[in-house]
């Protein structure tokens, strides 16, 4: 009986350090990450691999083009070729910059907050529009081909910033407020099949009572970015 006594004291004595210390480590508050958090982050860390992938693939077009204007250097070349060549790599890299008003067939996107009812006790946050989504849905669309893409009207370029400010989003020094219309030039059958995809984000967001639509256009106009940005610190390595 008293071995038996001293088992359970021993075991209390067990219980109780156990909880002393998991009490200690979280401050004596109890931790809570909703799904949906876990879920934005397991999308966000798939979004940048295939980022990456994309990266990869642009390294490589540009050391081909690198290898095809190396043979300007050892050939005879014609020079008005040469010219129309040089002519056609800036035209492309305006539309890539943003320079130039771009158009063709692509995707519009409507994202909007959610209309349902909250559950008891759940965090409103999981029926609002959030500068993840934009930026999460921005990089299913590149994955998926999309050559131009804009937000509300403003161009995405590389040095467009997507960040929360309060109840709107900030994009390229502007603010904006729900609802959200993304459109994108590209293959529009395949980035309709990435956004709609039973796995795809737009999915989540419909499970959590978002407003996603996705519709198919066969012309879209982009124009170009508002303002032309200054290069201070960087330089040409020769």
């Amino acid at each position: 009986m008293k071995a038996k006594i001293f088992f359970i004291f021993v075991a209390c004595m067990v219980v109780g350090f156990s909880l002393t210390v998991q009490a200690r480590m979280t401050n004596g508050q109890h931790l809570y990450v909703s799904a949906r958090v876990i879920s934005d982050l397991q999308t966000t860390i798939e979004s940048e691999h295939k980022e990456i992938e994309n990266v990869g693939r642009l390294i490589e077009e540009a050391a081909a083009e690198l290898e095809e204007l190396k043979k300007f250097e050892t050939a005879e070349a014609d020079d008005t070729g040469f010219k129309e060549k040089l002519e056609q790599e800036l035209a492309y890299y305006r539309m890539l910059s943003g320079a130039v008003d771009a158009r063709g067939e692509g995707v519009s996107v409507t994202i909007d907050d959610g209309t349902r009812p909250l559950y008891a006790g759940e965090d409103p946050n999981n029926v609002l529009v959030h500068d993840a989504d934009l930026l999460i849905i921005v990089n299913e669309l590149k994955s998926a081909g999309a050559e131009v893409i804009a937000i509300n009207g403003q161009r995405i370029v590389n040095f467009t910033e997507i960040a929360c400010s309060g109840y709107t989003v900030r994009i390229n020094d502007q603010f904006f407020a729900r609802p959200f219309r993304i459109e994108a030039i590209g293959d529009s059958k395949r980035m309709a099949a990435v956004l709609v995809a039973a796995e795809g984000y737009g999915a989540l967001l419909k499970d959590y009572g978002l407003t996603f639509e996705v519709e198919i256009k066969e012309d879209i106009l982009i124009e170009k970015i508002g303002h032309s940005t200054v290069y201070r610190y960087m330089e040409k390595v020769q």
